[in-house]
């Protein structure tokens, strides 16, 4: 069966008389085989070429007892089940996502009563995306221990295969990519490092995804090419790679320079039970093999999350300025906020942490029981109707998960907590793996979205659970984590169902949850509760190597002394960089006519008027300073944001140290056959200049003093 759509192939075919499966995405080519009981991979290529036939039946030519070639890890029951497998069928289907084209390769295991479909989808990128889904069609539970949707070889180089040329990197052939923080406040810590002979693991345990993040980069530093990976899932992870270690006497590849890899869920065994005739699905994992530059290659990972991925935000709120604040006091207090909010010229207002319970207190105690609380006027119906009033778009806040110290939720369903060791409480969170616990949150966050009438949603998360709770099921005791997202992953895939013009968003002590898992779920996401500069924009910098800037979005001012690490149009200019939240404008009774006041909204109107279309319009990113990470020392973080069809952007110049007092800026989302204005905001000077000038003479930027900034902004001049 062949079928070609949208830059994509799907083809079903023997090779020396093994069954074979051929995808091809954009310009990226895959093939794998049943070999010795073995599902293999074959080859991949970044050039959207396929192997001719008199090559293929050749490939992989390594001896798969030797070679990790296996294309998923399974474990059930304790047993590694790599091999003994047997061909059913293959077949096409459409994809759920618009669009998409998967490939379904059936197998059946011949001594386990367990059946297996590989199931890989093509979008049209470069990417593939690929998840199983494993029947248990045995007469007795199945205990999940261990899965990776996808392993296998990246990469083999052999002299041999080359006519004997030695590879110029062949001593450090492989750099590795990844967010190196996982405690909060770290995210956007994109790094580098050489992968060395053997085995480099890295593990995200906090019981959730972040703050790091299940995504890599590696670069062969032999080809040029580039391998993106990223796991959507939400719990604990591991991604694991394996260079050959196989050295001679000089310290040479002694076999080739070889490169696998693995990805997949971690925690204690068993991840799932499954029950006789039950279907579990695991988490999906995306994969590209690229050749290109840095820019470029971001540029296809955001192209593929927004073909595929990330929903597109509802019409109308593609994107829109927010102030929210949370319910600090009883009164009226909140709706004087509001009046703020609505002078200074935002588009949207939320009502944070402590609209609930039936008492005022900490915002911490009375968490799930979701009723409004008596100490805001007209409660949320009075709230969103001043809101409306004034033009603003109404929000609110909720952490689902949760049950507080002091609510009555968990005076009522004590046996809904999260627990291990037979009887620890883990955390004040729901074990959503419990019917009943599941069932009352999924009503509780579709109650309060329908009965509010809501315009954008956020969610909240602010546990560490890290192992994770403990259930016992059919004579084992089972992991917690794997069923509680299929919960959570349930009711948000019915929520936007059911409710499709409510905006979206994810956060998790900031930027805890920010994978895949969540994000094909939620339009945008936290960037991080630390949002002091230059944290604040580095953190920028490093994330959107992964999601693109409209799907993050920032809160000015959520820290106290942020305004104390930079100077305010630094402050100020940050926000533009992502979707803003406004933590509050300072004091309610202080003069509106003060520079402060008059430069914040100046902001304000910049991002609805120019940069915030320009995000709207999913733009082209482009990292000027790619590799300073969150922390290490760096003179400059710059970073730009460009119109896909180059017809405007605007870039960040933020000056770091007191060294190197001058940039020499070279916008790279301009076309070289237009004329542009250029506007140099800290002069507020605007001039004429052609695309071919920018791009080869640049623009030379002078900042004297550490913790400032300047704003470049470009717009193509009309014929």
């Amino acid at each position: 069966m062949h079928n070609e759509t949208r830059n994509i192939s799907i083809k079903f075919y023997r090779t020396s008389q093994r069954p074979a499966a051929q995808f091809v995405s954009g310009s990226c080519v895959h093939e794998e085989c049943l070999q010795q009981s073995r599902w293999i991979s074959l080859y991949w290529f970044a050039s959207g070429q396929v192997q001719r036939e008199t090559i293929s039946d050749t490939l992989p030519g390594m001896n798969p007892s030797e070679f990790p070639l296996h294309a998923f890890d399974l474990e059930l029951d304790g047993q590694d089940l790599r091999n003994r497998w047997e061909f059913v069928s293959a077949s096409e289907q459409i994809g759920a996502k618009p669009g998409t084209r998967e490939a379904v390769v059936e197998l059946r295991h011949q001594v386990r009563p367990v059946t297996l479909k590989v199931i890989t989808r093509l979008d049209g990128t470069p990417f593939l995306v690929r998840r199983l889904e494993i029947t248990n069609t045995g007469k007795a539970p199945a205990a999940l221990s261990h899965v990776s949707p996808w392993s296998g070889m990246l990469w083999t180089w052999r002299q041999a295969d080359h006519w004997g040329e030695r590879p110029r990197e062949a001593s450090a052939p492989f750099v590795l990519a990844y967010f190196r923080g996982l405690m909060q406040g770290t995210e956007g810590d994109f790094g580098w490092e050489v992968l060395p002979p053997g085995v480099r693991r890295i593990e995200g345990t906090n019981g959730h995804s972040g703050f790091g993040n299940p995504f890599f980069m590696i670069r062969n530093e032999m080809t040029g090419e580039t391998a993106i990976g990223a796991l959507a899932w939400s719990g604990n992870w591991f991604m694991e790679f394996w260079r050959d270690p196989s050295l001679d006497l000089s310290g040479q590849p002694a076999r080739g320079a070889n490169l696998a890899f693995r990805f997949g869920p971690l925690g204690p065994a068993p991840l799932r039970v499954i029950a006789p005739g039950e279907t579990v699905v695991s988490p999906e994992t995306h994969l590209a093999l690229l050749h290109a530059s840095t820019d470029d290659c971001v540029a296809a990972l955001h192209g593929h999350l927004r073909a595929s991925v990330i929903p597109p935000r509802p019409e109308g709120k593609e994107f829109f300025t927010v102030a929210g604040r949370v319910v600090e006091e009883p009164g009226n207090w909140i709706l004087k906020e509001m009046d703020i909010a609505a002078a200074m010229g935002v588009d949207a207002f939320m009502v944070d942490a402590g609209w609930y319970g039936d008492t005022f207190g900490s915002w911490t105690d009375r968490r799930g029981d979701w009723e409004v609380g008596d100490w805001m006027p007209g409660g949320l119906a009075g709230c969103r109707s001043h809101c409306h009033e004034r033009g603003m778009m109404f929000g609110l806040w909720m952490e689902p998960e949760t049950a507080g110290s002091k609510s009555k939720l968990l005076r009522d369903h004590p046996d809904w907590l999260l627990k291990t060791d037979g009887d620890r409480e883990v955390a004040q969170m729901l074990d959503l793996s419990h019917p009943g616990a599941a069932q009352y949150m999924t009503e509780a966050i579709l109650r309060t979205i329908k009965e509010h009438r809501l315009d954008f949603f956020k969610i909240d998360y602010n546990c560490r659970v890290h192992e994770g709770g403990q259930r016992e099921r059919d004579g084992l005791i089972e992991h917690e984590l794997w069923r509680h997202y299929e919960a959570l992953y349930s009711v948000f895939d019915r929520v936007r169902a059911e409710m499709p013009e409510v905006a979206l968003e994810c956060c998790s002590s900031g930027g805890g949850r920010n994978d895949l898992g969540m994000m094909s779920r939620f339009h945008y996401a936290c960037e991080s509760d630390f949002s002091t500069f230059p944290r604040s924009i580095r953190a920028i910098n490093g994330l959107t190597m992964f999601l693109p800037p409209e799907a993050l979005c920032y809160y000015h001012n959520h820290v106290p002394v942020a305004h104390q690490k930079a100077d305010l149009e630094t402050h100020l200019r940050v926000t533009l960089f992502a979707q803003p939240v406004f933590v509050g404008f300072g004091a309610q009774a202080a003069d509106r006519t003060t520079p402060y006041f008059e430069l914040t909204k100046r902001y304000i109107a910049l991002a609805k008027k120019f940069t915030g279309q320009i995000l709207a319009s999913r733009p082209r990113v482009f990292h000027h300073t790619p590799n300073i990470g969150l922390l290490e020392p760096a003179d400059w973080c710059v970073l730009e944001y460009a119109a896909q069809d180059q017809s405007r952007g605007y870039a960040g110049l933020f000056k770091l140290t007191s060294n190197c007092s001058e940039y020499r800026f070279y916008p790279r989302g301009a076309d070289i056959s237009v004329e542009y204005e250029v506007t140099l905001d800290n002069h507020r000077q605007t001039f004429r200049i052609s695309g071919s000038d920018l791009l080869n003479r640049g623009l030379r930027v002078r900042l004297d003093t550490p913790m400032t900034s300047e704003l470049v902004l470009y717009a193509k001049m009309p014929h």
